[in-house]
Formats: C-alpha cells, structure tokens, sequence
C-alpha cells in the first residue's frame, strides 16, 4: 500500500532516523523532507492511501513548517499516523496533529514516539538530554509499529481511498454550478407549468 511519510527533523536527525527506517523496510512508503519544499510548494497526496507525519517536539509542539503544509495538504477523510522523537516526557504530542487532522476531516489513526537527543532551547546549555537516543530498540519499534498498522488497518485503508476517490470524481464531474442547473431542470420537469401561469386551464375558466 502506497503510503506517503512528510517530516521535518532538525539538529540532531533523530527522527529523520525513524522515517528512513520505515522507508527501508517497506519499498512502498516513500517520504518528504518538508524542508526541501519551496514556501508555496504542496505536494499532492489524492493517491496515498496513508500519511505519515513525522517530527521533532519542539516546546510541546511539532515543527511550524511541517504544521504549514499538513494544513494545505491533508483532505477529508485521509487516514494520518504520526512518529515522533522528544527531548522531554513521554506525553501527548500529538495533539496539534489531532487539531490539524480535524480541521481537514482527516483522520488521526496512531502514533509512536520515543526520545531523542536534545539541545532545543534551555536543554544546550546542559550539554543536550537523552543522549544515546533514540536507540537501535527505539527505532526499531517504530517498523513495529508501521507493520502492526498494515497488520491490523490495511484492507480498510484501502477500502476507504477507493470510497473517497469515487467521491473525488463524482465531485469534478458535477461542479457545484453545474449540479445546481441539473437540479433545477429536473424539477421543473417533475412539477410542470407553475400554477396561475398565464395560459393555463384554471385561467381560462376564470
């Protein structure tokens, strides 16, 4: 299943580590590094059946650039997962993901994240946390994770794309004007002369 992973990974490359992984261990997930993207440059994701988001945390967050295309990017009904690399605790960092998804009608399935080495911020002046990070077990568990996703979801993902795609084409085949005319002409051919028209029957024996 062809799936499309767009990441940013900053200073220390930890989760550029995880997505090249994953990339390795199965041919058909290809990647983008956002960075390389020009300011209005977005690209096309109408046939990936599944999108990964991959990023550093940096102050609870993923990276603004990342966050910019994923809003112009993502459509309704995409199915995202997300992987992840962190300085700080294991906690929820997905939820500007989750936001972004919702705004776009996508939907968030899962994600993995593990630590990373980390100099952001106040943490360069301690020398960096989690050194070491993240480590051959941790980036490991992240192809766990894709193949545990392809295990349990990938018949339904590709049942849903094949749904949105007929969507997608019944959509460009009637553009809201056009449908609008359609609809317009059908009624008038269910309903006939309006009543009181000048002409009619009940005119005429008035």
């Amino acid at each position: 299943m062809k799936t499309m992973i767009l990441y940013r990974s900053k200073h220390h490359g930890n989760t550029k580590k995880l997505v090249d992984a994953v990339t390795a261990a199965f041919p058909e997930v290809e990647s983008i590094d956002v960075a390389t993207l020009g300011k209005n440059e977005y690209p096309d994701l109408s046939d990936y059946p599944l999108v990964g988001v991959a990023s550093g945390i940096y102050y609870g967050k993923i990276d603004a650039d990342l966050s910019r295309v994923l809003s112009n990017v993502l459509h309704e009904g995409q199915q995202v997962f997300a992987l992840m690399t962190y300085g700080g605790q294991d906690k929820w960092y997905g939820k500007d993901i989750d936001a972004l998804c919702r705004m776009q009608r996508a939907n968030f399935i899962t994600s993995y994240g593990c630590l990373g080495f980390d100099t952001w911020g106040p943490y360069k002046l301690m020398g960096g946390v989690q050194k070491g990070h993240p480590t051959d077990e941790e980036i490991q568990g992240a192809v766990d994770h894709y193949q545990r996703l392809m295990d349990e979801y990938e018949d339904i993902f590709l049942e849903q794309h094949e749904q949105y795609k007929r969507r997608a084409a019944w959509a460009a085949a009637h553009p809201a004007g056009g449908l609008l005319a359609d609809v317009k002409r059908t009624v008038k051919k269910i309903v006939g002369p309006r009543a009181g028209s000048k002409g009619s029957a009940e005119d005429s024996d008035e």
